[in-house]
């Protein structure tokens, strides 16, 4: 089998939220920093504590936080300390004030972690405090690793590390990668000839990854638009283990505060679900103060809600949300997998729900009749940021897992599998598109870039060699079974795709004509950005001058930056005239706009799957576009004598996405 070409049949794609870590002094570590007249241009930050189990972000017994080896390098980090009022500052000191560092270097060292940071802290030593506290932010960072098996060893082919990457991609019937590109310098010098005397590199983009995929579940449509919330009525009537936070949440933060792992009956464990019970509104358009009374809000018929139906225009939400479980610190820390949206008061409820192979623990299942027991309703929309994710990819060219963890092939072998793993982080989606014919499915695309990317390099080292990440593998070690599908996000009877022959659309209060196919677009502004920054830490080379770094020369000829700019929407909707009314519509040049509590005026594509009983709830997907204008409704004469078609052109402001699924989070 030497040669063998690697194979797309055992290539693995999956994703994965991204979540920073906040980790104060002695809950559960501390860390100390040192400066050296040697080395004066970054510190050194050990972690000299460790966690008890392995149920904390710690290896048990061990200072090495869960994240593979080199996967911090690049990260931005910031301090805080302890202010004398309570609360937290942004500093240690006068020389650290309002300052963002960046991880040049992270590695395991006497069973500690180590990461090096640049800029140097301008004194020569700094100790934390009792109460001080450290953030490694969350773009770009994947999820630490959560259970047992993620086991650090100096040797790489001994190595268990991974990240929790382990969401079903979605039915992708394409897929492209960010293209890693390097820019090169070259330089002609006068005298020495016609060629070019000096190549140089310089900076490295990872850009241009494009999807597509028959649309299963809103899970694409959540890092497109970039909020999301949920009906916090059906779940907690589903399933009620709850109890309240110990401290208020801050928008960003990524965990929470708990007197005590009980809820009811049941205790917390990693892979739970926690649900933030919270009935503050928040705005779901931002371009214009909201309208309506403050009983017109999602869900409908929530509690004094005035709405009576999700056709109606509301402007504003409740802010219940609900995260996975990855880490627990002791008895009062809870460690999510994405950061949180909204702020969240101590008198807010938190309930605990966990998948099961059944409907038990409030476990969304989708019945033999296609519905669905305890589905989850989601309300999605615009915010002034999206959530960035990370895409773990993974190819051989045999089916076998990890050497040595998941197989005996030795690297080198006839029957190696020459597998080579990685990680492309801080992704985010630059422009998408929903699409539908005749007939077909319900079609999603994308384009999105990267800032950096993870390369697991354990096949290089001198000794010992071998895949020191352990990448998922779909259905061999992350699906395996009933549960572990429903938390990859692909139950079983959830894989098939909404069908455009069972859609409606709807515009002005009445259905707009026969429609043959419609497109969605839009695009979120994201760019990303380098910046100047150098590294002083020495390259780590094999005997043939490669790179063993996960992330080359510290990051810093990778973007550092990724921000969301102007966003737009476009619609085309290609109908069979029967009326005048669009045409009316279109010479008007209005600006089509809902009031509170209304059903007209806004323009609804609605996508149901089939069900054969009512045992549970239809799987649904409820688009709506709000304050639109019709730019183009040409009527055209056809040469053919046939039906007249028009291909209207709609300029929406507002895209809502109101889904019923299987999935707690998306």
């Amino acid at each position: 089998m030497v040669g063998q070409a690697y194979k797309g049949d055992v290539s693995e794609v999956l994703m994965g939220h991204e979540t920073g870590i906040f980790i104060e002094h002695a809950k559960p570590c501390h860390f100390d920093t040192t400066f050296s007249a040697s080395t004066p241009d970054f510190n050194t930050i050990t972690f000299a504590d460790t966690g008890s189990g392995n149920s904390t972000i710690f290896e048990n017994a061990k200072a090495i936080l869960k994240v593979p080896v080199g996967m911090l390098i690049g990260q931005k980090i910031s301090f805080h300390k302890t202010a004398d009022g309570g609360g937290y500052t942004d500093h240690y000191s006068d020389g650290m004030t309002n300052k963002v560092f960046t991880i040049v270097d992270h590695t395991v060292e006497s069973n500690a972690t180590k990461l090096k940071v640049v800029p140097r802290f301008t004194t020569s030593s700094i100790v934390s405090a009792a109460g001080d506290a450290m953030l490694i932010h969350s773009t770009g960072m994947p999820t630490l690793a959560s259970g047992s098996t993620f086991a650090h060893n100096d040797s790489a082919k001994l190595s268990s590390e991974f990240s929790q990457i382990d969401q079903f991609i979605g039915l992708a019937s394409h897929m492209k990668l960010p293209d890693t590109k390097v820019t090169m310098h070259r330089h002609h010098v006068i005298g020495l000839g016609r060629q070019a005397a000096i190549q140089q590199t310089g900076r490295v983009f990872h850009q241009g990854a494009q999807l597509e995929m028959p649309l299963n579940n809103p899970r694409w449509l959540y890092y497109s638009l970039g909020r999301e919330v949920v009906d916090d009525t059906t779940m907690v009537a589903a399933y009620s283990k709850s109890r309240t936070a110990a401290a208020a949440v801050t928008p960003g933060q990524t965990y929470v505060d708990v007197a005590s792992l009980a809820f009811g009956d049941q205790t917390v464990a990693i892979g739970d679900y926690i649900l933030f019970h919270d009935d503050t509104l928040t705005p779901t358009v931002h371009y214009n103060a909201v309208d309506g009374t403050s009983s017109q809000f999602w869900p409908h018929n929530h509690g004094s809600s005035g709405l009576t139906s999700d056709s109606e225009h509301f402007e504003q939400a409740i802010t219940s949300e609900i995260r996975r479980v990855v880490a627990i610190d002791g008895t009062t820390r809870i460690f999510l997998d994405d950061p949180l949206q909204y702020e969240h008061a101590t008198s807010d409820g938190l309930y605990l729900f966990r998948f099961a192979s059944t409907s038990a623990t409030g476990s969304p299942h989708i019945n033999t009749d296609g519905t669905i027991t305890n589905a989850v309703r989601r309300l999605l929309f615009s915010g002034d940021t999206l959530p960035s994710f990370c895409i773990e990819h993974s190819i051989r060219n045999r089916d076998v897992g990890s050497y040595s963890n998941e197989n005996s092939n030795v690297p080198g072998s006839s029957t190696d599998s020459r597998q080579l793993t990685r990680v492309f982080r801080g992704c985010k989606v630059v422009e998408w598109e929903l699409n539908a014919t005749v007939d077909a499915e319900v079609k999603y695309r994308c384009i999105f870039d990267a800032l950096s990317c993870y390369t697991d390099t354990g096949r290089l080292e001198s000794s010992n060699a071998g895949d020191r990440y352990r990448a998922h593998r779909l259905f061999q070690n992350t699906a395996s079974d009933a549960t572990g599908r429903k938390e990859s996000g692909i139950a079983v009877g959830s894989e098939k795709p909404f069908m455009f022959y069972n859609g409606t659309i709807t515009a002005f209060g009445q259905d707009i004509g026969f429609i043959s196919s419609f497109e969605l677009r839009g695009k979120t502004g994201v760019e990303i950005f380098h910046t100047m920054g150098g590294t002083p830490v020495a390259e780590s080379v094999d005997s043939s001058n490669r790179t063993l770094k996960q992330v080359p020369y510290g990051g810093t000829r990778n973007a550092s930056i990724i921000r969301e700019g102007r966003e737009e929407f476009e619609l085309e909707i290609d109908v069979i005239i029967r009326d005048s009314l669009l045409f009316h519509e279109l010479r008007t040049h209005r600006e089509v706009s809902g009031t509170g509590g209304s059903t007209g005026n806004i323009i609804e594509m609605v996508f149901t799957k089939p069900t054969t009983g009512t045992t549970g709830s239809a799987p649904q997907m409820r688009i709506i576009c709000d304050d639109y204008v019709i730019t183009d409704a040409p009527i055209p004469v056809p040469d053919d004598k046939g039906l007249l078609h028009s291909k209207i052109l709609i300029h929406p402001k507002n895209i809502k996405v109101i889904s019923t699924d299987s999935l707690f989070h998306c």
